[in-house]
C-alpha cells in the first residue's frame, strides 16, 4: 500500500471505476432516504393538521350545541335546525362545496382553519337524543391523509326536540 502512494502513477481505470461505483451508491442510498424523510415528513404534517382542525371544530360545536334551543330533528334524530346564542333562530349546519361548516349559510371558521383549503371536512353528523348531541367528524386532506372523531356534548336548555315532518314544510 505504501509502495501505491509513493508510485507516481497514479490509479487505474479499474480503481477509479470501482471508487466512482461506491459514490454513485452511496448517492442513492442518501436520495432514497431524504425521499422517505420528506415524504414521512408530509404525512406527520398532514395528520397533525387534521388532529387540529378535529379540535378546533369539536371546541367549537361544543361551545354552539351546548347552549342550544329549540332543537327540532328529523325521524331519524338527525339535527336540522335550532336557536343558536351566536347565529339565531333556525340555524341549520351544512357544508359548503369546500368543505368547510356553515351556521346559517354563514362560515364558521375562516378558510385559515383549514390549512388554507388544504384540509376539508368530508362528514359532519349530529344526532339528538335525550338532551344529548352525537356528534362525528371526518376530515381528510388533499394527500388522502384522513381522522375522524366522535364526541357527545350536553344541551344545557335540553327539552324535547321537535319532530319536523313533511307537514310543516307545506
Amino acid at each position: 500500500m505504501r509502495k501505491k502512494l509513493r508510485s507516481r502513477r497514479g490509479m487505474t481505470l479499474v480503481e477509479m471505476l470501482a471508487a466512482s461505483v461506491v459514490l454513485i451508491l452511496l448517492g442513492l442510498m442518501l436520495h432514497t432516504g431524504l425521499l422517505m424523510a420528506q415524504r414521512s415528513s408530509r404525512t406527520l404534517t398532514g395528520e397533525a393538521e387534521n388532529q387540529l382542525l378535529l379540535s378546533t371544530l369539536s371546541d367549537l360545536l361544543s361551545n354552539e350545541l351546548r347552549y342550544a334551543r329549540d332543537v327540532a330533528v328529523d325521524d331519524s334524530g338527525a339535527l336540522t335546525r335550532y336557536t343558536s346564542v351566536n347565529y339565531g333562530r333556525n340555524t341549520t349546519l351544512s357544508l359548503d362545496a369546500d368543505g368547510q361548516l356553515e351556521a346559517g349559510n354563514r362560515l364558521m371558521l375562516p378558510s385559515g382553519a383549514y390549512g388554507n383549503g388544504d384540509c376539508r371536512i368530508d362528514t359532519c353528523t349530529i344526532t339528538y337524543s335525550g338532551g344529548i348531541f352525537q356528534v362525528r367528524l371526518e376530515v381528510s386532506d388533499r394527500r388522502g391523509t384522513g381522522s375522524e372523531t366522535t364526541f357527545s356534548i350536553r344541551c344545557l336548555n335540553a327539552e324535547q326536540p321537535d319532530m319536523e315532518t313533511e307537514e310543516e314544510g307545506t
